[in-house]
């Protein structure tokens, strides 16, 4: 009997211990190694764009890159609603059904007929206000219709930026222009840039002015489509699908005070999702995009990139795909064509007609010009040619005005202000620079403007009216900033500086270049003739704000320099200038502005005081007063502070998004830092793979506060959990780590939560081994 105790009792000691370990087990988490199909979302390339129908394929439906504004999300079906607002010609045919048809795509192609007809298309691009035409330069809106009406195509279309430029019709606001274009005959246009120059309102008004649709697929306003993305129109028995897209660049290519709320989406993907939408309704796909082929612009958002994404596009390799272009102001001559898609551009300024042949088999696919020189002998359509009339009469009486007194004579002549500084030069270039001060995202540290683009002087104590001041800045010019680093603000001044040195009237000095600089307050220039060409600048002095003072220029600072587009985008051999760059109204109008309150007397001297000829032996350099000018100069001007610099109106903050976009309104918000508040979920990102909460980590030994949560206070831990994208949380540990190290018995627990049956599974086993030796010791007691 006492054996069979003693046994008994070993039994149960033996079996309470051992429950006490199977309990610990029992709690280990167990770390399968998951892991992510996640990657997926990066596959739509379009990263930027919200419209979830990217690329069509499942993952565009994630938060994809919500980059530019939060409010993208509504992108697609707001869009769609948009279509049949202003398409009263046929459009009321793409509502919102769109989807349900997309498995019959090839149907476009059953019918033999359509499929071999032949399409022409007349399509023209950034006219910019060339209401009337000038011989060897300008084609002219009448003769736009002339034209048309010998050829007889089967569409009028048009790529946006057609209603700014030229005072004739900058005057009536592009409203003369869309009377024209009605004349014409136009199918439909899209939205350029230069759209927004007369204000958001004047923009949305285009819609009621014009008679056939103005369209984009991709402009958003407090999350809503602002412009039908797409239209069809039905000519000769086949459909078109016409969609519309607007460069992002936008952001920072019109007044910021235009497009307060305004944001631009991912054009490819904004394209993308609007052909998805049309397909199965329509035979032919034309895109109307403003986004140009510039290599300054962010490649995703070119048009060539849109064509070469298109033509790989599974989706589409059966539909014959016509891009006209506009924006970059590129002459492609014959088009580029990359398999089913044609990619077309004529120019600017109505230099230009474009002409595109295609079958919608893909057999024919063809682009040329039809030039000014090919109309020379043309007569202008008589409709058209009273609506420029007419538009003259009125900007006649309207610019004649009064706009101040003048009392002193501006010297614009040809052969002053293409070879040395005058007073007509520095006011229209401290005009530029007082804009810059708040009219771009970042102060203007000076301004400079082309000798050639000058035309004419200012006459003293008379009255100057608004036509004067055209005269003098005829070309409807836009006022631009870029950045230049000091290495190219020296070369550029050499450039200027660069042109052979003659005689006259016994006096040396530079022959006549158009490209000769008048400069602004703000810097000064000091030159050697005696020198060779492009070692003539000595020295470059530049006004710092905050020392009060001129500093010599800093090689390796940058610089936001104010000057026009033309000079901006790298003309007259400006080739160290170009780049990204924002842009403003046009150079009359900034003029006309300044001059109504400027004090005129700074200007009575005819001395050279900024661009001085001399002697770099006797230069003497400024003493700066401190020994970093460049890095305090930007402050300088205490009423803008960076951000509020735009006309200082509270709409302001909303040019923050310039930036991005410009480039950007994509890169930026990536980082997720304004919607995920658990920012601590960002850097997970980096070291998700390898050290994930896993105790396995050596900076949470045996801390008892670990297992008290499930996030640990520990940094990583939090982090980590929370990083797995909603699909699976636990698979927080990341399988290698986890697996590799052995980890003891008791380290597997230190990171288990400590629950009650985990933490008693000891006690127990203790209480059972004194209760058993309690029963050995009475056993053997009784015995």
């Amino acid at each position: 009997m006492k054996k069979i105790s003693l046994f008994l009792a070993f039994i149960l000691i033996l079996s309470l211990f051992v429950s006490g370990q199977n309990v610990s087990a029992a709690v280990t988490p167990t770390t399968e190694a998951p892991s992510t199909e996640i990657a997926t979302t990066e596959v739509p390339t379009t990263e930027v764009p919200s419209t979830e129908a990217v690329s069509t394929e499942a993952v565009s439906t994630e938060a994809p890159t919500t980059e530019i504004p939060s409010t993208e999300a509504p992108t697609t079906e707001v869009a769609t609603t948009e279509t049949v607002s202003t398409e009263a010609p046929t459009t009321e045919i793409p509502t919102t059904e769109v989807a349900t048809t997309e498995a019959p795509a090839q149907v476009t192609f059953v019918p033999d007929t359509t499929t071999e007809k032949e399409v022409t298309i007349l399509h023209t691009n950034d006219i910019h206000g060339r209401l009337d035409a000038e011989p060897g330069r300008v084609i002219g809106m009448a003769k736009v219709k002339t034209v048309k009406e010998q050829e007889q195509p089967t569409l009028m279309l048009d790529s946006g930026d057609a209603f700014q430029g030229l005072p004739l019709s900058n005057y009536s606001k592009g409203e003369d222009m869309a009377k024209a274009m009605n004349a014409v005959g136009y199918d439909a246009m899209t939205v350029g840039n230069h759209e927004f120059d007369f204000g958001f309102e004047q923009a949305m008004h285009y819609k009621d002015l014009l008679n056939f649709p103005i369209i984009s697929s991709n402009i958003y306003k407090d999350g809503k489509s602002v412009y039908a993305p797409s239209t069809i129109v039905e000519k000769d028995g086949i459909k078109f699908g016409i969609i519309g897209v607007t460069t992002p660049e936008t952001a920072t290519k019109t007044h910021p005070n235009n497009i307060v709320g305004v944001t631009f989406l991912d054009p490819l993907a904004s394209v993308t999702a609007e052909m998805e939408k049309l397909k199965g309704q329509v035979d032919s796909f034309i895109i109307l995009s403003h986004l140009g082929i510039d290599t300054a612009t962010k490649e995703i958002w070119r048009s060539s990139y849109l064509a070469d994404q298109l033509a790989a596009n599974k989706s589409f390799q059966n539909d014959s795909i016509v891009l006209l272009d506009g924006h970059s102001h590129s002459v492609i001559e014959h088009g580029m064509v990359n398999g089913n898609t044609l990619l077309a551009q004529t120019g600017t300024a109505l230099a230009n007609i474009g002409k595109v042949t295609y079958t919608l088999d893909g057999s024919k696919l063809e682009a040329k010009m039809i030039t000014e020189a090919e109309t020379a002998n043309l007569v202008g359509d008589a409709e058209i040619n009273a609506i420029v009339n007419d538009a003259k009469t009125k900007f006649n009486t309207l610019t004649s005005e009064v706009v101040f007194r003048n009392p002193v004579t501006l010297q614009g002549e040809r052969e002053y202000v293409r070879t040395m500084e005058t007073n007509l030069g520095n006011a229209i270039a401290d005009a530029m620079e007082k804009y810059a001060q708040t009219g771009f995202a970042a102060r203007g540290d000076f301004a400079v403007t082309n000798g050639g683009g000058i035309r004419a002087s200012i006459e003293g104590n008379k009255d100057v009216t608004m036509g004067d001041i055209i005269k003098v800045l005829p070309f409807g010019n836009r006022i631009s900033q870029i950045q230049v680093s000091g290495q190219n603000v020296q070369a550029m001044f050499e450039h200027a500086l660069s042109a052979t040195v003659v005689e006259k009237n016994g006096k040396t000095g530079l022959d006549a270049n158009g490209g000769f600089l008048q400069v602004s307050e703000s810097v000064r220039v000091h030159f050697d003739l005696s020198k060779p060409a492009g070692e003539r600048v000595y020295g470059i002095e530049i006004y710092d704000p905050a020392l009060k003072q001129f500093v010599p220029l800093d090689m390796n600072k940058i610089y936001n320099v104010t000057t026009n587009d033309f000079t901006a985008a790298g003309g007259d051999g400006y080739t160290m200038l170009g780049g990204a760059r924002e842009e403003g109204p046009s150079l009359d109008v900034v003029f006309a502005n300044y001059l109504k309150t400027a004090d005129m007397t700074k200007y009575e001297t005819t001395e050279p005081i900024r661009i001085m000829p001399g002697d770099a032996a006797s230069y003497v350099p400024p003493v700066v007063s401190t020994e970093e000018p460049a890095t305090t100069e930007e402050p300088a001007t205490t009423e803008e502070p960076a951000t509020t610099e735009e006309p200082a109106t509270t709409e302001e903050p909303a040019t923050t998004e310039e930036p991005a976009t410009t480039e950007e309104p994509a890169t930026t918000e990536e980082p997720a830092t304004t919607e995920e508040p658990a920012t601590t979920e960002e850097p997970a990102t980096t070291e998700e793979p390898a050290t994930t909460e896993e105790p396995a980590t050596t900076e949470e030994p045996a801390t008892t506060e670990e297992p008290a949560t499930t996030e640990v206070p520990s940094i990583e831990t939090p982090t980590k959990e929370v990083q797995q994208p909603a699909a699976v949380m636990t698979t927080s540990t990341p399988s290698p780590a986890a697996h590799t190290k052995e980890v003891t018995s008791t380290e597997k627990e230190e990171g288990l939560p400590t629950t009650g049956e985990h933490q008693g599974a000891p006690i127990a086993a203790g209480g059972s081994l004194l209760a058993g030796a309690y029963m050995v010791y009475r056993n053997r007691k009784a015995a």
